[in-house]
């Protein structure tokens, strides 16, 4: 009876051994199981009160992925029923976020997004202590070359990267170079020095980016697709963050230099302690069991349970199968590289405009240098921010692809809008601009988010993480190539 129910649930041979304590408990469904497969059982909530045998049934699932290579094949071969596991597994994550999970999700999105906010949000004062470099361009184009590299090394060698040693890690020095950020900017007398040291730094962080974002993505996708929209809302969150931090420093000190070096001092300061809450958060979550599962054991648990199921097998073929899923990467790319398209054009258009090409826009009715920057790119941000929050709330929300598009390529018009701004008196108006912003920014968030969330629902939970890496790779490929366009650009303007 045992083996029935498992070559119902899974199409193949998996050891019964793995499941003896819950086959009691579902012998009763055996008979209308054999019929109906996956997806009947996992949905059957009158034989499946208990959710704790649902995730069994999941795990199963998961484990008999790297079972023979022949029977793999005859469940490829099959797409309805996969299709089936797929939307069952997606409806069993997304229907009960865990609010401790929930929550380390969200701060660890805040933690790594506020070193690149930082940065952002202190234009203002860069851009006038070193306007002959483009801050506003150069700034972006160092950053996102050198994550994008750096995305590109995690993509080759992502198992050999261990999660809570690159988080464990990264967070600290994002500690460390918030604090000397603000300091040399402060002590160096020579322009050229403490420009080249402050590109120093920024590379550095978006090195340290590079690995944790795609980790946290990774690590988030594990969970269910509703964490990666977690990770979306807590860059938005970094992004309001350092609008407030930034605005009461800049209330709270004098306009004059001495004023502006204190208040950098104390903004990178505050951005550096709540990175130090997000790393403690972090720590503390390894106690949690379901955390240190996914982030530490899992894929030793998965590794045992596979060589057990080995020695019931060919030894050839498992072989052939393992040396076949090392490099997942085709098989992801091939479900979901439309969605991997929206976010790497999303990005284009973004990086192009934004903050390198908007910061051009002068205030004609006497708003301050500084402030004006400033005003931008807090708008920029909240709306940002709105648009992924808003994709959060609403992800049950069913949004057509072609939509999608649409909104997407409609979008581009927004890059002749802000030209008109910069060269057109009758555009460049302070509320006209803003509202092009609002628009701009929640199309942004909207879309970004749509496209994490919605590309690792169309592949198998094992594929996942990959799927999660790819698609914050074609985020970071966008935001080089749109960065790299508006340093040619800014170079005429």
């Amino acid at each position: 009876m045992e083996k029935k129910l498992i070559d119902s649930i899974n199409g193949e041979n998996i050891n019964t051994d793995s499941i003896n304590s819950s086959s009691n408990s579902l012998q009763s469904s055996v008979s209308s199981t054999e019929t109906t497969g996956n997806k009947s059982i996992i949905n059957n909530n009158e034989n499946y009160n208990d959710e704790n045998q649902k995730k069994e049934i999941l795990e199963i699932i998961n484990l008999s992925s790297d079972d023979d290579d022949n029977n793999g094949n005859e469940i490829l071969s099959n797409p309805i029923k996969l299709e089936f596991e797929i939307e069952d597994i997606n409806k069993i994550q997304i229907n009960k976020i865990d609010k401790k999970i929930g929550f380390l999700i969200l701060i660890l999105g805040v933690g790594n997004m506020l070193p690149f906010q930082t940065f952002l949000s202190s234009l203002d004062y860069l851009d006038s202590v070193f306007p002959q470099y483009k801050m506003a361009s150069t700034f972006p184009f160092i950053y996102m070359v050198v994550i994008c590299l750096t995305f590109i090394v995690l993509l080759r060698f992502h198992h050999k990267f261990k999660p809570h040693l690159i988080l464990s890690f990264g967070f600290p020095c994002y500690i460390a170079l918030m604090i000397l950020t603000p300091i040399v900017t402060i002590i160096s007398n020579t322009p050229i020095t403490t420009y080249l040291i402050i590109l120093l730094f920024m590379g550095l962080c978006a090195v340290i980016d590079g690995l944790c974002q795609g980790t946290i993505y990774s690590y988030a996708s594990k969970f269910g697709p509703q964490y990666s929209l977690i990770v979306q809302v807590g860059t938005g969150v970094a992004s309001v963050i350092v609008i407030i931090t930034r605005l009461i420093c800049k209330l709270s000190f004098p306009s004059d230099n001495n004023g502006k070096k204190i208040g950098l001092i104390v903004y990178f300061i505050i951005s550096a302690i709540i990175i130090l809450i997000a790393i403690i958060t972090f720590f503390y979550s390894l106690k949690i069991e379901k955390m240190k599962i996914i982030l530490i054991n899992k894929n030793q648990v998965k590794n045992n349970n596979n060589n057990n199921n080995n020695n019931n097998n060919n030894n050839n073929n498992n072989n052939n199968n393992n040396e076949k899923e090392k490099h997942p990467f085709k098989k992801v790319f091939k479900k979901t590289y439309g969605y991997g398209f929206i976010v790497f054009y999303n990005f284009v258009i973004v990086l192009f405009l934004f903050p390198g090409i908007i910061v051009k826009i002068e205030s004609l009715h006497g708003i301050r240098s500084d402030w004006w920057i400033f005003i931008m790119i807090s708008v920029y941000n909240i709306s940002d921010f709105i648009g992924k929050l808003l994709i959060s709330i609403f992800h049950w929300v069913i949004i057509p692809l072609k939509l999608v598009w649409s909104l997407l390529i409609g979008k581009t018009i927004f890059v002749l809008l802000f030209f008109l701004c910069i060269y057109n008196d009758k555009f460049n108006n302070e509320p006209m601009v803003l509202i092009f912003l609002i628009i701009f920014a929640s199309l942004s968030g909207g879309v970004a988010s749509y496209g994490v969330s919605e590309g690792p629902k169309k592949v198998e939970q094992k594929f996942k993480p990959t799927c999660s890496v790819f698609l914050s790779l074609s985020l970071n490929l966008g935001l080089m190539l749109g960065s790299s366009l508006n340093l040619l650009v800014s170079f005429f303007i």
